[in-house]
């Protein structure tokens, strides 16, 4: 099989410690970097621009959007223009008329593009969802709690912004599950700790399932928190911990029943390398589908953006 070529567009933490690795362990190319700020990172080659880049890269390099979010339609739509290929950090824009505009122009052009909750592509995920469809009749109460103590420095996060950005930035990964749980979930803002202040500042979101209670708690408090709990209908309790993990290690089910504890650990791959490894005839064949999910969650995020406005 041929060796899959990149070009990645931002050069943030992000990209150092967890995508660079994984394609290198996917024994991908880096054809180059696009970053105003170069500097020595091995042998990486770096571009000032994405349109010196389209000069110096191969017709079939991937590029990998990894920019704060408002720059991602404005980029994206650029590459795809181009006729390249694209990985989009998520949101993979931050409103569903732009996310229109990257799906008509990325089908005239016949090219993928993907957004990466890197997550998602792992067993546990798979195996989660699998247990939710298996049990979904039987579940009264699901919790899912995406909790982080602090934020990275120097980041996007640390700049001001006309959007919510724990809200479209951590939002992103419960709201996603929930989608793929219930295309037609509504969501309520419930409350929100410490509104205005993205340092400190946490949702509360409820929604409904079937006949199951839905409790979506994400944002920046004071622990890290990242579990799903369902509870069914004989009060049985599983857990699962860490879920929304895209590193390599381990992550547990535990099944709580009164005062007995069983706890299975499973083992996940890397998600970023698993990502990369997937050829692009499964990118080409599953487009339609991510669309119609993407759409969804955008729709659900703006939803949130206008109760967040209103409070």
């Amino acid at each position: 099989m041929d060796k899959k070529h990149y070009c990645l567009v931002g050069f943030g933490n992000h990209s150092k410690s967890k995508i660079i690795p994984a394609i290198k362990k996917s024994n991908g190319i880096i054809d180059g970097v696009v970053s105003k700020k170069t500097k020595n990172f091995g042998s990486l080659i770096f571009f000032s621009s994405i349109d010196e880049a389209f000069t110096k890269v191969n017709s079939n390099t991937i590029f990998i959007i990894s920019t704060p979010p408002d720059l991602h339609y404005s980029q994206a739509i650029d590459v795809v223009k181009r006729g390249h290929n694209v990985f989009i950090e998520k949101p993979v824009s931050l409103s569903v008329i732009d996310l229109e505009n990257i799906i008509s122009i990325s089908d005239k052009k016949n090219v993928f593009f993907a957004e990466t909750l890197m997550h998602e592509y792992s067993d546990y995920f798979q195996n989660f969802i699998s247990f939710f469809n298996l049990n979904k009749h039987e579940i009264k109460k699901i919790v899912v709690n995406f909790i982080l103590p602090s934020l990275p420095k120097d980041t996007f996060r640390d700049n001001d912004a006309t959007y919510p950005i724990n809200l479209f930035d951590i939002g992103c990964y419960p709201i996603s599950l929930i989608n793929k749980l219930n295309s037609k979930a509504k969501y309520k803002i419930t409350e929100i700790l410490n509104i205005g202040n993205v340092f400190m500042e946490q949702y509360s979101i409820k929604t409904k399932i079937l006949n199951a209670n839905v409790t979506i708690n994400f944002g920046v408090r004071d622990s890290y928190q990242n579990f799903i709990t369902i509870t069914k209908t004989d009060d049985v309790e599983y857990k699962f911990e860490p879920f929304f993990f895209g590193r390599e290690g381990n992550r547990t089910i535990q099944k709580i029943q009164g005062k007995q504890i069983s706890t299975k650990e499973v083992y996940v791959k890397d998600c970023f390398q698993t990502l990369f490894e997937k050829n692009n005839q499964y990118w080409i064949d599953t487009q339609m589908t991510r669309n119609r999910h993407m759409l969804n969650n955008l729709s659900s995020l703006e939803n949130l953006f206008k109760q967040y406005n209103d409070i």
